[in-house]
């Protein structure tokens, strides 16, 4: 089964390498698709950690032995065989990042770890996966292992054009594995400076906070048709964007957030939100990336 329904995951036979696995099996299987197992050979030898932080990966270009990558894929491959998922493996020698963004635009969703093996893995992990959810030509999933595999799907929304693809994404994710959908919105209060600072009256803040969950409500416009199997919550909260769904993501088992939202730069690859949840959410995290034209 191959093409755009494919699922690719970044493998290496890491402790995070299996949790993305495990979590791309379970996908795969609740989206009757195939996987694709893609492991970059490299020698770590020649890691050099100057290039990797200006190219944003490390420049490894000496491929492992064939019976090396054997033995990391062909229990992966049984993992999945043994779920009744279709599942093919591709091997690449060079950057892991480069890979695994060449292979997205054959594939649904690419699905890699946090972590990986060795040293090398940890010194660029931030680059990493930040290079890969940018650069990506599909949906990136972040599995962390230490993560639920149960709770809520978590979403960002913010009342701009960009939060209709993580909704309608968080809402066929949570459909398909029955799951209840969380949706988050933060929103501020802006306080003016001066000599004595301005902070608004009660009747403007309460004007606020009914504008606020009114943009968060209105976000779901026709998706709870669609989708009525769907329990849906909300969390509206005076916060910054960050913050609210990292503290959300701790009982989520999965959070979705756009690549951008309301004032993001254009020409940005992620904005602030998405590249902190990257980091710094408890779980897993999928971020779609938007793309102007």
């Amino acid at each position: 089964m191959a093409g755009r329904t494919e699922l690719v995951v970044g493998y290496d036979g890491s402790q995070d390498a299996r949790a993305a696995l495990d979590w791309a099996v379970r996908e795969a299987g609740a989206r009757h698709v195939g996987l694709r197992l893609v492991l970059v050979e490299v020698d770590t030898s020649g890691w050099d950690a100057a290039a990797a932080t200006i190219a944003g990966a490390p420049v490894l270009t000496a491929a492992l032995p064939p019976e090396r990558s054997a033995a990391v894929l062909d229990p992966a491959l049984a993992v999945a065989a043994d779920a009744g998922v279709q599942a093919r493996a591709v091997t690449a020698a060079g950057a892991t990042t480069a890979a695994l963004v060449e292979e997205s635009r054959t594939a649904g969703m690419v699905v890699i770890g946090s972590r990986g093996h060795g040293a090398a893995s940890s010194a660029v992990l931030g680059s990493t996966v930040s290079h890969v959810a940018s650069h990506a030509h599909c949906p990136v999933v972040v599995v962390r292992s230490e993560g639920r595999t149960e709770g809520p799907v978590v979403v960002g929304v913010d009342g701009s054009p960009e939060s209709e693809g993580p909704l309608g994404w968080a809402f066929d994710h949570a459909s398909r594995h029955g799951l209840p959908l969380e949706v988050v919105h933060a929103y501020t209060i802006p306080v003016y400076p001066g000599v004595v600072p301005y902070v608004p009256p009660v009747e403007i803040t309460e004007a606020t906070v009914a504008f606020e969950q009114r943009i968060a409500h209105e976000a779901l416009a026709g998706w709870g048709e669609r989708y009525p199997d769907v329990p849906v919550s909300f969390t509206v909260q005076h916060s910054r964007p960050a913050p609210l769904l990292i503290e959300a993501s701790a009982r989520a088992s999965l959070t979705v957030v756009g690549s951008h939202g309301r004032g993001a730069f254009l020409g940005m690859l992620l904005g602030s939100t998405s590249q902190s949840l990257l980091h710094h959410a408890h779980g897993s995290v999928v971020v779609l990336r938007h793309r102007r034209h």
